[in-house]
């Protein structure tokens, strides 16, 4: 381990342990009362669907400048729309308030630094396992949040941020990867397919075993809350009050609907299997580009 993968390492772990000790205090932070004569009563929270507006404009601007210079054009764009089609789904559904918003940035970051310390050369399109990490990770905190952060007012292990959590992540991959040079596409005698895209496939199968194993391991581990929770309309582990599979009120959307676990779990292990296997680019493409190079024995 070099110097840069040792200090890479470093900020990639005190960022995701500043974030999640520091999620509750940021939280109260926005939304604590506020007083001023210029502005009279109000809350930072407030202020974020407008600095969400600036962000946006700015991460447009910069997305639009790396595909005018990068590749993967059309890729990436049907990536990112697929992307913001699940974001606004889940806008409309799934979002209590604006500030939740911060999960995106929040695991993109943490996604694009895991990805920069696996693959610094952006050529292995490492997609499955960088975001099968950040999503176990978002897990990890989610629970604490539960367990420990937020114990006082969190009813329920909340799906919903898994969710958030795993988009957040798929955003980050897509700025990494996203519009930039595409796997070495030197030839090698003997083999069909660029060596690239052999990392790249091989790196797409461990992200799709990787969700299949998650949602088979939580779906089991719910399975086993289910039968051993003493009240039949409440997981009594990861439900202080029953609320699973409910419409509640919330201010951004006026009512936001809370994802059973189940539910949750298949939407989370299909969506990171479906991101794992999106940057694989189908075998006849190779056969094509190369008619008359030699398959593998």
């Amino acid at each position: 381990m070099n110097l840069r993968t040792t200090v890479g390492a470093i900020v990639t772990i005190g960022y995701y342990i500043a974030s999640v000790l520091g999620h509750l205090e940021i939280s109260l932070w926005l939304v604590q009362p506020r007083q001023s004569d210029l502005l009279g009563d109000y809350k930072l929270a407030d202020f974020l669907p407008h600095i969400g507006v600036l962000i946006l404009a700015a991460m447009l601007i910069w997305q639009a400048r790396c595909a005018l210079r990068g590749s993967n054009r059309l890729a990436t764009l049907t990536a990112w729309s697929a992307w913001l089609i699940v974001v606004a789904l889940i806008d409309r559904f799934l979002i209590y308030s604006f500030p939740e918003y911060l999960h995106y940035p929040q695991y993109a970051l943490l996604a694009w630094l895991i990805a920069r310390l696996h693959d610094p050369g952006r050529n292995r399109l490492a997609v499955g396992p960088v975001l099968l990490a950040v999503t176990l990770l978002g897990i990890a905190d989610e629970a604490l949040q539960y367990s420990w952060i937020t114990i006082s007012y969190s009813n329920y292990l909340d799906f919903n941020d898994f969710l958030l959590n795993l988009l957040g992540g798929a955003a980050g991959l897509l700025l990494y990867y996203g519009f930039a040079p595409g796997p070495s596409e030197k030839q090698t005698p003997g083999f069909r397919i660029k060596p690239g895209m052999t990392a790249a496939r091989s790196s797409a199968l461990y992200g799709l075993v990787g969700f299949a194993w998650l949602g088979i391991c939580m779906l089991l581990g719910v399975a086993a809350v289910n039968a051993t929770s003493p009240e039949p309309t409440r997981l009594h582990l990861i439900e202080r009050q029953p609320s699973y599979s409910t419409w509640i009120p919330g201010p951004h959307a006026g009512r936001y609907y809370v994802v059973d676990p189940t539910t949750g779990i298949l939407f989370l292990a299909g969506l990171g299997a479906l991101a794992s296997a999106a940057p694989i680019r189908p075998r006849r493409a190779d056969r094509r580009k190369f008619p008359n190079t030699p398959t593998q024995p």
